[in-house]
């Protein structure tokens, strides 16, 4: 039976996560001024947090990666967190702070365009060959179809899996927005009804996919685990976790953004 991984529901970080902050340390007011002692003795506080997330972030990216750029981004977003922090809206700084630094890590391997040419176009042949199938079969494609659309042995198609892996940073639809402040609907109320829209499309489509890739999305993104530590609670190789997120993100990223399109209308190429 597999082993269960608990997390703490109020807050992001899990208990392997909470040692990293000492909780006596608290955000106040005179930590946004820069050079104050209230302000040092925050960012050194954190500054295990963020090391943590920028080895935790880094490890699920292909291709070689510098942890330094990483955890540098990451500072940044730290400082962010403390300058932008609002106690009104009753959330831990060090939940806020997290956020802001995932985010500008995140926001800081974007900017890098870390992910090969190559990588882009796996990614996209194997989006094609998903969308291709499943629109044809109106069902869940199988790795056998799959791999016969796209004229591959089943071996090549595990190594494709492999290739197309993080090439969005281990996003999935309609979160990319990780890490920055919600968009404020009474400044810009079209685009909160969009955004609902979306997650509410990318929600339903989860759904839909097999059980397996399902707890697989839910452990890498809700809980927070690695693709390691998900191949041990299944028992089998990270290499295997790997193709099975890389083929679940595939399915969701062709069904919503074909949800999602705008059918063109009649006439409209007159």
């Amino acid at each position: 039976m597999p082993r269960r991984h608990e997390t703490h529901r109020g807050d992001p970080l899990s208990s392997r996560q909470s040692h990293l902050v000492d909780p006596s340390v608290e955000w106040s007011p005179g930590a946004r001024v820069v050079g104050s002692a209230a302000r040092e003795k925050l960012l050194l506080a954190h500054a295990p947090l963020v090391k943590y997330l920028a080895h935790r972030i880094g490890s699920r990216l292909a291709g070689p990666v510098d942890f330094d750029d990483l955890t540098g981004d990451g500072l940044l977003g730290l400082i962010e967190a403390v300058d932008r922090f609002d106690p009104s809206h009753q959330v831990r700084f060090k939940t806020y702070a997290e956020s802001r630094i995932r985010g500008a890590i995140l926001d800081g391997v974007r900017a890098r365009d870390w992910a090969p040419r190559s990588l882009r176009r796996a990614e996209r042949k194997l989006e094609m060959a998903i969308a291709s199938v499943e629109k044809r079969t109106r069902r869940v494609a199988s790795d056998e179809e799959i791999a016969q659309e796209l004229r591959l042995s089943l071996e090549e198609l595990q190594e494709l899996y492999v290739q197309a892996r993080g090439v969005r940073v281990g996003s999935l639809p309609g979160r990319d927005d990780e890490g920055r402040d919600p968009p404020d609907p009474r400044l810009d109320p079209l685009r909160e009804v969009e955004e609902k829209e979306h997650k509410s499309l990318l929600s339903e489509e989860v759904s839909r996919l097999p059980e397996r890739e399902q707890l697989v999305l839910s452990l890498y993104y809700e809980r927070g685990l690695t693709l390691k530590e998900i191949g041990a609670v299944f028992g089998v190789t990270e290499s295997r976790v790997c193709q099975i997120h890389t083929r679940a993100v595939a399915r969701l990223r062709t069904r919503v953004a074909e949800r999602m399109a705008v059918p063109e209308l009649e006439g409209s190429r007159a």
